[in-house]
């Protein structure tokens, strides 16, 4: 009997239990500037059920710039909130400077946490997203995952040249 109380409650925490659909594709070594200086492109997301199209035309790219600048099209705005049905017509362009930090954590399931890597691009004029790094090596690729990560909200973008 005590066996079944114990899968039971296993169970119930398996289920109550959440997880990023997407914690396998972040960058957890911290890459180098010149290995993430480049273009890069929106080619997927997940947002929508309606893929690119949901755009209508138009381009979501970001350039980072080996000297620390960035120039982006049509990125998401910083912000915590659910994406909802006008999420595409909220993004934003700009241009500043970026940088290099920790987007977060993964659990290893283990106890311990290892650090997602990504990119924080500050801007004077608008507050952009911050993106994660994907690959374990180069080319790497962006994440902007949008609001809670279980949600399996993403925009996926990658390097073009």
């Amino acid at each position: 009997m005590k066996g079944l109380w114990i899968c039971l409650a296993a169970a119930l925490v398996c289920v109550g239990c959440q997880y990023d659909p997407f914690a396998h594709l972040l960058t957890t070594h911290k890459p180098s500037p010149q290995q993430i200086a480049g273009r890069y492109k929106l080619t997927r997301q997940t947002v929508t059920g309606d893929g690119l199209a949901a755009l209508k035309g138009e381009v979501s790219a970001v350039e980072l710039f080996a000297d620390g600048r960035f120039v982006a099209t049509n990125l998401p705005p910083w912000t915590s909130d659910p994406p909802d049905a006008r999420f595409f017509a909220t993004l934003v362009s700009g241009s500043g400077s970026w940088r290099i930090d920790s987007v977060g954590g993964i659990d290893s399931g283990f106890g311990g946490e290892q650090t997602a890597w990504g990119v924080y691009l500050d801007s004077p004029s608008v507050r952009i997203h911050p993106a994660g790094f994907t690959g374990s090596k180069p080319p790497y690729g962006l994440i902007f995952t949008m609001s809670d990560p279980d949600l399996g909200a993403a925009l996926f973008f990658e390097r073009q040249d």
